[in-house]
């Protein structure tokens, strides 16, 4: 089921560019610097509650992908050198024997209005199309605008949860139409 990605190069506006390509095993130290240069508000917008450290269970996770079933793409910014740096990273996971993805999304606050989130997000879309999924969700808590902004730019369509008015649902169809 699992196809190959093609590493997409992208500029950033001030002369450098990016790359996005899958997440590597030996990207421990780079997901943990990333996390490090979010905001705490950042860091609650993604993991919906206070963190100051990644829980190693999550790393071990994100590593170690079975690509039958996730994928993890990270924006990096001076690729395959000693200085690379992960600047965002998207991820996917299919729950067994399912059609439907869910996504999740962070970028460095220093690069958040650099297009970052929307290519790894379109990159992520592309993948999953290719891999043969139908849907792709998201949880995204209410008060984060600018997820629910970037998403509906994508084409996804927001509901919100009746139970848990903290959250909205994002949902993509994947098939063609």
């Amino acid at each position: 089921m699992s196809t190959p990605f093609t590493n997409q190069s992208y500029a950033l506006g001030n002369g450098d560019s990016y790359l996005i390509r899958p997440i590597q095993a030996n990207d421990k130290e780079r997901i943990i610097g990333l996390f490090n240069h979010l905001s705490p508000e950042s860091r609650y917008l993604r993991f919906a509650h206070a963190i100051s450290k990644l829980p190693d269970d999550f790393l071990e996770d994100i590593l170690h992908l079975d690509y039958e079933t996730e994928m993890a793409l990270v924006a990096v910014i001076h690729p395959q050198t000693e200085s690379e740096e992960i600047i965002g990273i998207s991820r996917y996971v299919t729950p067994p024997n399912q059609s439907i993805c869910e996504f999740s999304l962070s970028v460095s606050d220093s690069y958040t209005t650099h297009g970052i989130g929307t290519h790894l997000m379109l990159d992520l879309i592309s993948h999953a199309k290719k891999n043969g999924l139908l849907e792709m969700v998201g949880y995204v808590l209410s008060g984060n605008s600018k997820m629910l902004h970037l998403v509906s730019d994508l084409g996804f369509k927001a509901f919100t949860i009746h139970d848990d008015p903290d959250f909205k649902t994002v949902s993509l169809s994947l098939s063609e139409e």
